[in-house]
């Protein structure tokens, strides 16, 4: 086949030429869909390993204790000791652990590391607060006029009636005739003793 040239001449193409070029590009397309698959191939294992670590990463007390909630969990906190007990509601900075003999509304800030079953998987995303603050447990303590035990930073435990709460709690400390007025800041765990079953 001879092909025309702007001047009018024609140029004479070797035989198979077209074919030959057909073929190539039939090749080039298999080659180019092939590396096509392998680079999408390296791309989905990069992006699978990416959101495993992003989920490593993120992981923290708070997501695990959200994932959690109504299971039996331990909890170490800082003063060393180590809390069984159902994970029953998150705040805003507490968590709500029950037992058997006691309700517990612990500080986040005072929760270290949680044990919890292998099967346990944490979603940093899915927290939401829905109980509020500890204050607001305070509050609701001192409104129902129940006895308690604070435990303070540094450890030590106070019992007795709270009184009133603002940014301290006023506690009528037990079997001593005296007030306690304790900061809230400083609070790290408040325990109500569940009634007797009699």
């Amino acid at each position: 086949m001879n092909t025309p040239l702007p001047d009018g001449d024609a140029v004479d193409e070797p035989p198979g030429t077209r074919a030959e070029a057909t073929e190539l590009s039939a090749d080039d397309a298999d080659r180019f869909l092939a590396d096509a698959r392998g680079d999408e191939a390296i791309e989905s294992a990069r992006r699978r390993r990416w959101a495993k670590q992003i989920i490593e990463e993120s992981t923290s007390v708070l997501a695990t204790l959200h994932a959690c909630l109504g299971n039996e969990t331990f909890l170490i906190l800082e003063t060393g000791e180590r809390v069984a007990g159902e994970i029953f509601a998150l705040g805003e900075n507490y968590v709500q652990v029950r037992t058997s003999a006691a309700t517990r509304w612990i500080s986040l800030d005072c929760v270290i590391a949680v044990e919890v079953d292998v099967r346990v998987t944490a979603d940093p995303a899915a927290f939401d607060a829905s109980e509020g603050l500890l204050v607001e447990v305070l509050e609701d303590l001192v409104a129902e006029e129940l006895p308690i035990a604070l435990t303070l930073s540094g450890g030590t435990v106070l019992t007795g009636l709270p009184l009133s709460v603002g940014t301290a709690v006023r506690l009528e400390l037990s079997n001593t005739g005296r007030i306690a007025v304790i900061e809230v800041a400083r609070i790290e765990m408040i325990l109500l003793p569940n009634p007797q079953q009699g």
